[in-house]
């Protein structure tokens, strides 16, 4: 792992996903979340503290960062809801069929390389009558913002 991946990304990462629009959106998304939740890309836990206590029993925390998942733990330690960390990729959840209420994935999709498999394992792991709720962005509308959005891909 190079040391822009280790160090830099995952500080860049928290960064990014923390400003006040992206914020907001997650403040409309996330109290949503009710009984056991499976956080698909949980990130540095920047969700968290975000989750409606009084419908929330867990949370299981899915990342593929090492570095990103030490920072959810210390934040999980201040949510008040019980925190399970899963460090692994979405696209082979080691749960149950039908073990979560709800899935929630904010802000994620995007860095997921196996897509297909993960929604398809999202959906396996979800109740019947659970609910996915995702939060994601796309590409702009104003032309200026998707030529940054383009150079920034690759990154």
């Amino acid at each position: 792992m190079s040391l822009y991946s280790r160090y830099i990304l995952p500080k860049l990462t928290d960064l990014s996903c923390s400003v006040k629009p992206i914020t907001r959106q997650r403040e409309k998304i996330v109290p949503l979340a009710e009984g056991r939740v499976l956080e698909i890309g949980v990130g540095s836990g920047l969700n968290l503290a975000l989750y409606d206590r009084s419908r929330t029993d867990s949370i299981i925390g899915l990342d593929a960062s090492e570095e990103l998942m030490a920072r959810a733990l210390e934040r999980a330690r201040t949510s008040g809801v019980p925190f399970e960390p899963l460090l692994l990729d979405a696209k082979s959840i080691p749960l149950e069929d039908n073990a979560v209420d709800t899935v929630l994935v904010t802000y994620s999709l995007c860095s997921i390389d196996a897509l297909g498999e993960a929604l398809s394992e999202m959906r396996r792991v979800l109740k019947p009558a659970g609910r996915l709720l995702f939060c994601e962005h796309g590409l702009a509308p104003d032309a200026g913002v998707q030529k940054l959005q383009n150079r920034l891909t690759p990154v």
